[in-house]
């Protein structure tokens, strides 16, 4: 699976508001911020199977911060985006949702007033047809019940609008819209003190950035009063505009950007308009930190958000005002280094501060779900009051205890048809952290007692479910992954005499884990955090590892970052010894249609097929990306390739399994669907009755567009999970015409589509060889699904 995660800059700071333009990637727990008085709140726009919520924090009589109400909007939906941007007056309170309406936008008005909380909705407004999909709300100010909403994308070069909150309704009053040329993005960010409005534009001037100050005049209209820019020559282009603020009558236009590390230019206005008067660096920068790409002021200093600090974790620089107006370091505040953890946490991408209270937001943190830092000032210094989170909605809350049957063509929301649904674990009650997703799955049955388990992948290690009685899966502990790896959204467990053995790509030095399974037999109480019984380092990362349980000898696959790669093809290892695996050879075909010789997955068995010229040898057959790849490994020193074919509208070469006679291997292609070349999900039937000449016999064609991803058969059935559309069964009695008899969609929204980002839901993989005839799947951000596929019926 290709999933890449991307760390995007962003400015969301309310009371005075910065916030990003809606174009941007949408954020979590923690992605915007206010502080009015008393009341801190925190926005968590997107959440997968929720709506936007917005926070509402006070400080109890002993000073610590509890949670007082929950704000959504009056037409809450999933996904709505509701509290991207926040900002507010003391009596009112303004929340943005800039991708509302297919991003039109909305802004939606609260009055404080008696009730839960002390919120109450009065009012909202979409974002004016002339302003198109411009994003309106994507960035908020507001004093005195008048409020200006940012529309980045409107008008082709963004727009402002000047709103009045009055008995709480919403009207507009003006439009701001200087010509800056296409793309500008100007209402990115927005910043009002007094007189002055100060609003960026961080595209204009081909990404070189400008901020634009306004002044209001005396019939309450703003004219323009300056254009704050930088040389336009600047490399990188310093995105300026991207975070601005104003303060004590001076502009400050953060830069993130700028230098590679980032930097925040202080204007001020003196006869014959604004000037640049200083500028602020972080005295540690380095490339890429994005060192203002926030702005706020707390009390009378200058806090700069710089999310990328440290690889990601992010920080935030103080600056107070020094003699002669100059502004000095202050200190740094960056998450406590006994929460650090090998994922992003993206501190500083929000903060909104006041004279008393601060809320720092790190929407990277817990794989993305979001927390926020909240601080007060003691005694003059500022200091960390604790940590808030926001609520992870699911889904199968509806799920009754049990076995039930697809009747009707559902199961408690989720799409089936032939198929009992027999238990279901969510991901929080697989052992893992907060924000935790699941991925590869493997069983294993042990040969003294009979009971199955479940060997569960998740991001920070493996989870091992006792499933023998189905109705009632049990966990039974984890195994955390390798100290000092790094999570990953790709972990992967093959099980070989009794042994499970785990890679991870994308991992660092994760190597492989040897763990005995017999181990589980004594944990009969609380889940347990188990120990590896061994270690095999001769790789880091990998995607994958296969095992060929009659010879005793492991495949890694995809091998990365460190040790023997075997240039991401077969490197072989030699488990006969289980507790001590030792490296035995490499494979790497470059001849063929994919030249880098990379190997994503693939199947060894010692061949009992129908070329009688290889029959006994051990042969791999592989996916390579672009090809079918098929090797003779017996002699581990001397590999040779026998066969390999491309196929037509070859995307990306996944996964696939033999049929039980070893002549035909079925095989998906995670990229195809997304080509706009395949009617529906593919599955590639090749017919390897002669191994060196590999025939595609059949394309079968799904009903829905979902992409596929790993496969496995067993008997006359293909069990496949295939991300947006869950798991898939297909008869194959008849081995070269496939027909689907059963699906579960474990990914209740969306319409099937193909392709899976890093914030989709879906099956992931799956496990049918269990002699009681149970499956259990994984789906990304679901779980565990454990069920029961009826005898044949064909789906229509």
């Amino acid at each position: 699976m290709q999933i890449r995660t991307a760390l995007i800059l962003l400015a969301l700071v309310a009371a005075p508001a910065v916030v990003p333009s809606a174009a941007a990637q949408s954020g979590n727990f923690g992605r915007s911020g206010a502080v009015l008085g008393g009341d801190l709140f925190v926005g968590q726009p997107a959440n997968f199977y929720g709506p936007g919520v917005v926070y509402l924090y006070r400080a109890d009589a002993r000073g610590a911060w509890r949670e007082a109400a929950r704000l959504v909007a009056p037409d809450s939906a999933r996904g709505d985006d509701f509290g991207w941007s926040i900002a507010g007056d003391g009596a009112a309170l303004l929340v943005g949702s800039p991708n509302k309406h297919d991003s039109r936008g909305a802004v939606y008005l609260f009055a404080r007033q008696g009730g839960a909380g002390g919120w109450r909705s009065t009012a909202s407004l979409q974002g004016p047809a002339r302003a198109g999909t411009g994003g309106f709300g994507a960035a908020l100010a507001m004093a005195n019940g008048v409020a200006f909403v940012g529309a980045p994308g409107g008008d082709s070069a963004g727009m402002v609008f000047e709103l009045v909150a009055r008995d709480g309704r919403l009207s507009e009053r003006s439009v701001l819209a200087p010509a800056l040329g296409r793309g500008a993005q100007f209402g990115s960010a927005v910043s009002l003190e007094g007189e002055l409005l100060l609003v960026g534009a961080p595209r204009a001037d081909s990404g070189a950035g400008a901020a634009v100050v306004f002044r209001r005049q005396a019939d309450g209209s703003w004219r323009q009063d300056g254009v704050l820019s930088v040389t336009s020559g600047r490399r990188p282009t310093p995105r300026a505009g991207m975070a601005v603020l104003l303060k004590g009558g001076r502009a400050f236009v953060g830069a993130p950007v700028a230098g590679g590390t980032g930097a925040v230019l202080v204007f001020s206005r003196a006869e014959g308009g604004w000037r640049q008067t200083g500028e602020l660096r972080a005295a540690d920068g380095k490339r890429g930190d994005g060192f203002g790409a926030v702005l706020s002021a707390a009390g009378s200093e200058i806090w700069v958000g710089a999310p990328n600090v440290g690889d990601g974790d992010g920080a935030v620089y103080r600056f107070a005002a020094g003699a002669g107006g100059q502004w000095a370091a202050a200190g740094r505040i960056q998450a406590d280094s006994a929460e650090t953890a090998a994922w992003r946490f993206a501190f500083g991408s929000s903060i909104a501060a006041g004279d008393a209270a601060a809320v720092i937001g790190m929407p990277q943190r817990d794989f993305g779900e979001g927390r926020a830092m909240l601080l007060a000032r003691q005694g003059g210094a500022w200091r960390p009051s604790g940590t808030v989170t926001g609520q992870i909605f699911t889904v199968g809350t509806g799920m009754t205890a049990g076995r039930v049957d697809c009747a009707g063509g559902k199961i408690a929301g989720f799409d089936c048809s032939n198929v009992e649904l027999v238990s279901f674990l969510p991901v929080d009650q697989l052992g893992g952290g907060r924000g935790v997703w699941v991925n590869d799955v493997w069983g294993w049955t042990d040969p003294a007692t009979g009971r199955d388990y479940a060997l569960v992948s998740r991001r920070d290690g493996a989870a091992f479910v006792d499933v023998t009685e189905p109705e009632r899966p049990r966990l039974v502990g984890s195994l955390p992954r390798t100290s000092g790896s790094r999570p990953s959204v790709w972990r992967d467990i093959k099980v070989y005499n009794n042994h499970a053995y785990v890679v991870s790509d994308g991992a660092g030095a994760h190597g492989m884990q040897v763990f005995d399974l017999t181990r589980l037999r004594a944990a009969t109480g609380a889940p347990v955090t188990f120990t590896e019984d061994g270690h095999y380092d001769g790789i880091f990362s990998a995607h994958n590892v296969v095992a060929d349980t009659t010879s005793g000898f492991l495949y890694v696959v995809g091998a990365n970052g460190g040790g023997e790669t075997c240039g991401g093809g077969l490197h072989m290892v030699d488990a006969r010894n289980p507790k001590q695996p030792v490296f035995a050879g490499c494979y790497t075909d470059k001849t063929g249609a994919n030249a880098r010789g990379y190997t994503h997955d693939a199947q060894c068995v010692v061949y009992q097929g129908p070329d009688t010229r290889y029959r006994g040898r051990e042969i791999c057959v592989a996916a390579n990306e672009v090809e079918i790849n098929i090797a003779d490994v017996t002699d581990k020193a001397n590999p040779k390739p026998i066969g390999r074919s491309s196929y037509p509208n070859v995307a990306y070469a996944h996964q696939g399994w033999f049929d039980e006679s070893q002549r035909f291997f079925y095989m998906g292609d995670e990229g195809d669907e997304l080509t706009g070349k395949i009617a529906g999900t593919r599955t590639l039937v090749w017919d390897l009755t002669q191994l060196d000449d590999p025939i595609v016999a059949k394309e079968y064609i799904g009903p829905v567009m979902a992409s596929d991803h790993n496969l496995f058969v067993k008997g006359d059935r293909v069990y496949m999970a295939n991300y947006g559309s869950g798991l898939r069964v297909l008869d194959i009695s008849d081995r070269a015409n496939p027909k689907e008899v059963a699906f579960f969609d474990s990914a209740p929204v969306g319409n099937n589509e193909a392709g899976m980002s890093a914030t989709a839901s879906g099956a992931w993989s799956n496990y049918p060889f269990f002699e009681s005839g149970l499956v259990v799947f994984t789906s990304v951000r679901e779980g565990l699904f454990i069920v029961k596929v009826k005898p044949a019926q064909l789906v229509p």
